[in-house]
């Protein structure tokens, strides 16, 4: 089916959403109204022991927090309908999570396939795919659903604005030899990656910081251990948080599949010099805390409203990605999406994306303001671009897609967002059915 059969759908899509604003207390509208956006943030850090996902080696529970972990949510409405984006700081949901997260969004009036669902990809967080922490997974469920309601409950007037600064804290992690084969997990500075820091603001009315919504795409890798931590994104928070007072800073994990921070050591592995591992992660937290306040000293071009509102848009696919060993017979189905928020578009994949595609996508739209995030939805598996397949290494045999993945991913980025252009001013949100 064509995304332009899919259209079809769209009618009864936005006739049900109008019902759902009724039954909700939001009233329905024709046009769109002045934008609203609501805030949330809770404390996710387990009170005990949790066992930790990210490092397969690592087999023992959690002993301890070297800094607390966050959920946060943002939701943005305009009358006529509402999309919702959240960040939470563990490595990865699992379908259940993410089925709860859209019913619990679902109640307070946001279509649920409006929703974006980004993990930080932290490497020292507790894993909630499975059954290894049952007194755990219950509570992160509850906070986390929660968040949807305490958004809405924010919901005022507000304005953004929107730019992209520049860091450097990363470096490709896939070093390769004379004849450009690879040689292992260590520290490649010849390899590009991707430097973009895309920064979004919640304003009030009056010009105050309401919230930070940043990106980078990187593993945050830093250290391992047995504390439940955040990695760089919780110190890079905190020191936006000190620019910028009683402000919600939110971190959208970018692609950065082959990426990690840039600790290195002369002997080419990655590690720490002069720093003990926390306060690495301080560091390199900080230095992109920097680059967002630094990319904020000149003022962001204004997300602008058209006719006093800001259009709103989401579509959610489960779309087929091809088999690395049987391309043509077996394919893998993975969750693409795409969101609106005026002239500014969020693209998110299921999966490890790899920092080219990212960079790939934005290319391919370079006359728009494209925001792309892998790590969203459920699920990990890496994808990285077909340029490193021959290269063979962690990244390539741990995947179980064929090179041209990249493509279908770029070419699902520019046909949602594309379709979300078209999104009628005075309309409905565009949904469409979820599946191809």
């Amino acid at each position: 089916m064509t995304l332009r059969d899919q259209l079809t759908f769209i009618v009864i899509a936005a006739a049900l959403c109008v019902a759902g604003q009724l039954a909700f207390g939001q009233p329905a509208a024709d046009e769109p109204g002045p934008l609203r956006v609501g805030l949330a943030r809770v404390d996710i850090t387990p009170e005990g022991p949790v066992y930790m996902a990210g490092f397969a080696a690592r087999k023992e529970p959690s002993e301890g927090v070297y800094e607390p972990i966050f959920a946060s949510c943002v939701v943005f409405g305009n009358s006529v309908t509402r999309v919702a984006i959240l960040a939470i700081d563990v490595c990865k949901i699992g379908i259940p999570q993410m089925e709860k997260i859209r019913a619990a969004a679902e109640q307070v009036g946001i279509p649920p396939q409006h929703v974006m669902i980004n993990a930080s990809h932290t490497h020292c967080g507790p894993t909630i795919i499975g059954n290894s922490n049952p007194d755990y997974l219950p509570v992160f469920e509850e906070k986390v659903c929660g968040l949807l309601g305490s958004a809405v409950g924010d919901l005022q007037e507000a304005a953004l604005d929107y730019t992209v600064g520049s860091s450097t804290m990363a470096v490709s992690r896939r070093q390769l030899d004379a004849e450009g084969q690879y040689v292992g997990m260590r520290p490649e500075p010849r390899k590009p990656i991707d430097t973009d820091v895309p920064v979004l603001r919640v304003l009030t009315p009056e010009g105050d910081v309401r919230a930070v919504i940043f990106g980078y795409g990187c593993h945050p890798t830093t250290m391992g251990g047995q504390e439940v931590g955040p990695d760089y994104p919780g110190p890079a928070r905190e020191w936006i948080a000190a620019a910028y007072p009683d402000c919600l800073p939110m971190f959208l994990q970018g692609c950065g599949a082959d990426v990690k921070p840039r600790s290195c050591t002369p002997a080419g592995r990655f590690g720490c010099v002069l720093l003990e591992p926390k306060q690495m992660v301080s560091e390199l937290g900080h230095e992109l805390g920097r680059a967002v306040v630094a990319a904020l000293t000149v003022p962001p071009e204004p997300v602008p409203a058209d006719g006093g509102a800001v259009v709103l848009g989401g579509i959610t696919q489960l779309v087929e990605v091809p088999d690395k060993t049987e391309p043509e017979s077996k394919s893998h189905e993975i969750y693409n999406g795409a969101w609106r928020i005026g002239d500014l578009y969020f693209f998110g994949s299921q999966c490890e994306l790899g920092s080219q595609i990212g960079v790939h996508i934005k290319q391919e739209l370079g006359d728009l303001r494209v925001w792309p995030c892998g790590y969203t939805h459920w699920g990990g598996g890496y994808i990285i671009d077909a340029a490193q397949y021959p290269e063979g290494g962690y990244e390539v045999t741990s995947s179980a897609c064929a090179p041209e993945t990249e493509e279908v991913l770029v070419g699902n980025a520019v046909r949602f967002i594309t379709e979300l252009q078209q999104t009628p001013v005075h309309g409905g949100p565009i949904t469409g059915p979820e599946r191809e």
